[in-house]
């Protein structure tokens, strides 16, 4: 089973990829598709990790089972066939590159493959908070759905991208108390953005910022290296984002 390991970035985002046109086509297959995509997913991280890497499996399968499920949910709320064969492209892009690099640093346990998966989950990341709150967010303008559903369903999401880099062992343990406040603010900003009267993308983005910032904080704190030098540079950036967004939105 070892030598056919090496074909599962290729085919799995390639399998995903006709799941998520099945759905498209047949809506009624949307759950199936999901469910299909999560096992897939599980099991090809469990083949590749579990003989090779000195350490668990489980953690390993938090960003690509997240970015598939927020983005696969994601692309039930927009319109515009572009947008979303564009989304199904990024989802299956991404799967090929997270296996693809975590084959070569659990197989051959390459350094440099460590740093490549970090900065994939930290850019992966940032999509899916993005993916997952603008699902979040846009749920009650189709549903019934009430407020407190919404942030006890994004705390274990914020909770696991924030832990999602422990297996990779790249220099950095933050504490737990750390962890702990970091998930609490970026759960109480989901709640202050949720009654502002912008699109749901426009939230969605400002979060995602939010949670760019989080981690920085989390990885300077980590490395002995948090002091507002370091943070003055993208918290303008940030600011000025934000800015630049909330004044040239449209409001509700």
């Amino acid at each position: 089973m070892k030598k056919y390991r090496r074909f599962i970035p290729l085919v799995i985002p390639l399998i995903v990829w006709f799941l998520s046109q099945a759905f498209l086509l047949e809506p009624p297959f949307f759950y199936s598709a999901l469910a299909l995509g999560v096992l897939l997913i599980t099991l090809s991280v469990r083949s590749i990790v579990r003989q090779n890497a000195a350490g668990d499996w489980p953690p390993f399968i938090i960003s690509p089972v997240l970015f598939f499920l927020s983005f696969s949910t994601y692309a039930t709320m927009i319109v515009g066939r572009f947008w979303i064969q564009l989304i199904f492209l990024l989802v299956a892009w991404f799967l090929f590159s997270y296996f693809k690099n975590l084959y070569y640093y659990s197989t051959y346990s390459v350094p440099e493959r460590a740093d490549k998966l970090d900065s994939l989950l930290s850019g992966g990341g940032f999509l899916t908070i993005f993916a997952a709150a603008g699902v979040l967010f846009g749920l009650p303008t189709f549903l019934n759905w009430p407020l407190i559903a919404t942030l006890s369903i994004f705390v274990p999401i914020a909770w696991l991208l924030l832990i999602q880099f422990f297996p990779l062992k790249v220099g950095w343990h933050p504490s737990g108390n750390l962890l702990f406040i970091m998930v609490m603010i970026l759960t109480e900003l989901a709640w202050v953005f949720s009654l502002l009267p912008l699109s749901f993308n426009l939230l969605a983005f400002f979060l995602a910022i939010a949670y760019y910032l989080s981690i920085l904080i989390v990885r300077l704190d980590s490395r002995g290296g948090l002091v507002f030098s370091a943070l003055k540079l993208p918290l303008i950036l940030s600011a000025i984002a934000v800015l630049v967004l909330l004044l040239t939105a449209r409001w509700l």
